[in-house]
């Protein structure tokens, strides 16, 4: 795997907000990054239909 400099940066701001965005062009390492920087976390990939219809059907209590 090749070491990104974001690496870091993603830690950091992880322990300062609840979430974290990344966002970039297709194909560009943006789920092997997330998901390595942060293995035990769930992922959730908002192009499943499914998964997208609960995050927009969420509503806080």
């Amino acid at each position: 795997m090749i070491v990104r400099e974001i690496t870091d940066t993603l830690r950091e701001y992880a322990n300062s907000f609840r979430s974290v965005l990344i966002v970039g062009p297709r194909q560009s390492g943006k789920t092997t990054i997330a998901k390595h920087v942060f293995p035990s976390k769930p992922y959730v990939s908002l192009e499943n239909l499914d998964e997208q219809e609960l995050a927009l059907n969420d509503r806080p209590f």
